[in-house]
Parts: structure tokens; sequence; C-alpha cells
């Protein structure tokens, strides 16, 4: 199929640097260029969205230099559920891949880095656990060290399907993760591959409305192919 590449937007800072843009699932998404998470810089020429919609992230060797993808919304978005339509095998990534879907503060200055951070992580983590995915919750104060307030890395065998929708549900004393096996609607919970619930006091829960990223990134090495992910849908109901 060929791929169609939606038009991407310059805006214009009053330093006369250039920040993409694009326009997905009814949000407005700036694409980092530069430093991200990882050994690969952001490079907005990695992401594209496609004729039927979908959002395609890579990570990509040009010559010797390796770049990796990234965006985040221009809107902060607060309680409510989040959910990712995820095509492909991101179970089973090269071990240094990252697929990170997760409402991200500091992006947009609201707190410092392992803070307001909820996360739904695709990885095998350079192998450094038995695992390829996680649940992550950094709290609006940072801790020591910067900890998280809650981390449960898990593995799952996936089965056939090639389709993974990934939730949260974010209230303000709770958190509700759950991945399952194909597309299943919002309001709808079936073929649950993994489930689990954050509860704690509001101090450990971030409490404001904060931007959604969407990464895929390399782990403290480069990996041996180029990796792609697409997503077909994001939805947010608050």
């Amino acid at each position: 199929m060929t791929v169609v590449t939606f038009a991407v937007t310059l805006v214009l800072s009053c330093s006369a640097t250039a920040q993409a843009q694009i326009v997905w699932q009814g949000h407005t998404w700036k694409l980092t260029q530069g430093g991200m998470a990882g050994v690969a810089p952001g490079n907005p020429s990695n992401i594209s969205v496609d004729a039927n919609g979908y959002l395609h992230l890579n990570i990509t060797k040009s010559g010797e230099a390796w770049t990796a993808s990234e965006l985040f919304t221009v809107d902060n978005l607060g309680f409510g559920t989040y959910q990712w339509l995820v095509e492909g095998n991101a179970w089973d990534m090269d071990p240094v891949t990252v697929l990170g879907l997760f409402p991200y503060g500091p992006t947009h200055g609201i707190g410092h880095d392992a803070t307001n951070e909820i996360d739904i992580e695709f990885s095998k983590w350079g192998n450094t656990c038995v695992c390829n995915a996680d649940f992550t919750v950094y709290p609006p104060v940072r801790r020591d060290h910067g900890d998280p307030s809650y981390e449960l890395n898990f593995k799952v065998d996936k089965g056939t399907t090639t389709l993974t929708t990934a939730r949260m549900v974010w209230s303000s004393a709770s958190i509700v993760f759950t991945i399952m096996s194909g597309d299943q609607p919002i309001g709808t919970t079936a073929n649950v591959l993994k489930t689990a619930t954050f509860t704690s006091s509001k101090a450990d829960i971030p409490q404001q409305p904060i931007p959604v990223g969407i990464n895929l990134w390399a782990f403290k090495a480069v990996p041996a192919r180029n990796q792609s992910v697409i997503i077909r849908a994001f939805q947010y109901v608050p």
C-alpha cells in the first residue's frame, strides 16, 4: 500500500526556529527534533500518517546516525480514559526498543523530570528484566533519586493477535491500566492480557492536566535494525 504523508505544519517561533507539527486524532502534536529519551535523537521525518489515518513511528539509521521518533499534544489533558490501538508486534521488538504511551508534564514545563508522568511502555529494556511491557506512575512532586510511585514490569504472550488495545483510566485517586488483545472500544473490557490498579494518596498521583506523548526510542544502545510501530488510533474521553 502506498503511504501518504499528511501535511506537516511548521510554526516559527520568535527565535526563528521551526517546530514541526501534525494534526492527528483531533489533536495538534509537536514532533520532537533533537534531544529525547534514549541514545537516538528525535527526527520528525521518522513520523508520518498514512491514507488510513494511521500514525507511523520509526527508528532509522542514515549513514552512521540513528534517529528516533516522538510527539506530544499541544493541549493538556486531564482525568479520564486514554486509549491507543497498536498494530504489529510491539511485544517482541529489538530488546533495546521502547514504545511509550504516556501523559507527561515536564515537556510543557509542568514539574521536573521524574514527575507528572503515567506510562504504558512496551520494551524488554535491553533484556535487563524478564518482561516485555510495564506500567509506571511518577508523582507530581519528585521523590528521592526520581523513583516512581508505582512500577510494574511484566511479560505477556500476546498470541497471534496483530492488534493491541492499551488503556489507562486516570482519576484523582487511582489509575487503572489495561492491555487487551484486539480492537476493544472504550467502555468494553475483553481479551485482557494484563490489568493493574494503582491507588494512593493524591500526593502520589499527578493531579493537573498534562500533554500526552507517544515515542519510539532506543534504550542505552541502538537496535540491530530499523524499527517501526503503527498506532492506528488514540482516544481521550474526559
